[in-house]
């Protein structure tokens, strides 16, 4: 039985010696960029409305040793609170910073866009796009590691997103595809 105890002692020990390296204090910044991939469609001009970009950081369990306030230090975090107009085939193999923060070093699972409208013009005629969804979820976790910095593409394909839906009417389900540098 003492074998066991002293066993099981050793193994929780070791399991906590893992895991408190994910916890990390400090702060890095993260650099958020933006990007359209080219197309073959006639688009000319496709601008997107975001609004809010939010980041949700992981709660990985915290331990006696750590800060007062760490339990504030998890959930979501509005990173972005401006409209930001892009021209999405303006970036077509360019990249545009969005926006640059700096952030509690840790692991972030998700980031949330509200794209409020989007226009499009295709053959020299301008639409505007119905999105079904405004909030665009993009779960893609990264870390911030402190005194790094962290950047991330959100790579837009403005052609995956826009469909024709009759009549001359237009969707938007943007399809983003998260980079990290």
């Amino acid at each position: 039985m003492k074998k066991a105890i002293i066993l099981l002692i050793i193994m929780l020990t070791a399991i906590s010696s893992i895991f408190s390296g994910c916890i990390q204090s400090g702060s890095g910044v993260l650099v958020l960029q933006i990007t359209d991939a080219p197309s073959d469609l006639n688009i000319s001009k496709a601008l997107v409305n975001i609004s809010t970009v939010q980041i949700h950081k992981a709660d990985l369990g915290t331990d006696d040793n750590d800060s007062e306030d760490n339990e504030s230090d998890t959930g979501w975090f509005t990173i972005v609170n401006k409209l930001h107009t892009f021209d999405l085939i303006q970036l077509i193999d360019v990249k545009e910073v969005f926006d640059e923060e700096e952030l509690s070093a840790g692991w972030y699972t998700q980031i949330r866009l509200v794209v409020e409208s989007a226009l499009v013009t295709i053959d020299g005629v301008e639409y505007n796009l119905s999105i079904p969804s405004k909030n665009v979820k993009l779960i893609s976790p990264f870390e911030i590691v402190a005194n790094e910095t962290t950047t991330l593409t959100l790579d837009f394909d403005v052609h995956e997103s826009i469909h024709k839906t009759g009549n001359d009417k237009y969707i938007m389900n943007p399809a983003i595809k998260v980079i990290h540098e």
